[in-house]
This record gives structure tokens, sequence and C-alpha cells, in this order.
């Protein structure tokens, strides 16, 4: 018994993910000046950024996911009436996978992806005039050019890994080989 709760204890505190609420830090506006908000693997996590859009700024947001994921990403004015935020996704490459303007509450941004690889990727929040939804087909990265808005905003980040069927199978064996009892 005493080995199952130890296995069960460094199995949890070895799925601790990155998460809770991360503040933005400037300069973040282009991909390679992202900051980075975790990495999250099996089961998943979550992670709320605090940030603040200024006059033809752009913030981008970089995280990895160890596996097969299914992402939630919406976002909230935490201040200035009337603002309208787009947001997008894009892989290492800088290809864009999702674009949104409006998909979430009012003139919020969100973005649902189901069955993306494990990679690295990247958010991209900015001011509506910045760029458009044909920004999906050409591959067009927000800069930050073309919006007049400053506002605060939080996004808020959601991760569901799935795992693949040969993880599964390993983690039953290594609960059936720390359970067994020596005789």
């Amino acid at each position: 018994m005493k080995y199952t709760l130890i296995t069960a204890a460094a199995i949890f505190a070895g799925a601790a993910q990155a998460g809770g609420l991360y503040t933005e830090i400037e300069s973040n506006d282009t991909i390679a000046t992202s900051n980075f908000i975790g990495t999250f693997n099996t089961p998943g996590g979550s992670v709320a950024v605090d940030a603040m859009l200024s006059l033809d700024d752009v913030d981008w947001y970089g995280f990895t996911v160890t596996d097969t994921a299914s992402l939630s990403f919406f976002a909230s004015f935490s201040n200035g009436a009337g603002a309208d935020g787009v947001m997008q996704i894009v892989d290492d490459f800088g290809d864009v996978i999702a674009f949104d303007d409006d998909s979430g509450v009012g003139l919020l941004p969100a973005i649902q992806i189901a069955n993306l690889t494990a990679g690295t990727y990247y958010i991209g929040f900015s001011g509506y005039g910045d760029a458009d939804i044909t920004s999906i087909n050409t591959d067009e990265l927000l800069d930050g050019v073309g919006h007049t808005e400053s506002f605060g905003y939080k996004l808020s980040v959601g991760f569901t890994i799935i795992p693949a069927p040969g993880a599964i199978a390993m983690f039953g064996m290594g609960g059936l080989v720390a359970t067994r009892r020596r005789r």
C-alpha cells in the first residue's frame, strides 16, 4: 500500500503543468520576442494571461504541447469600452493555423482547435484593423500596424492533452509493477 501511495504522488508531481496566471512582459511584439507561457503535457492545463494592448501594438505568446492536444483560447477585455481584438494561432514556422475576430461574446475573439499535433505554437493578439479573415489564407502575421485601440485584456488558454496509446499502456504497467508485493 505504501508503494502505491508513493508511486501515485510521484506520478502527480511529474505531471505538474505550467499554468496559473501570467502577466505580459513587453516587448513581445514578434514571434522571436514572444512571452513563453509554458509546456503542457498529459493531462493538460490552463493559463490566464493579464496584458495591455496599446496603439499599433501586438502581443505574442509561445507555448509547447508534448502530445496531440485540443485547445481553447478566449479573450475578455479588462478595460476599454468598445475594444475590439483579433487573435491568431501560428505554428513554429509562422504558418497561420487559425484566425478569429468576433467568435466570442460581442467583439471578443475565441478559437478552439482539436487534434493539434505536438510542437511549439504562438498566439498573436492585436486590435481590429491589424489583420482580417484573409490572414488565414496568406500567412500574414499580426504586426500591430493598423489598429488605433488601447485596452487591457485577459487571455484564457485551456489545453486537453490526448496521450498516445503506448503512453497509456506504459502508465498502466507502471502501476502494476509499483503495486506488486514481494513474498
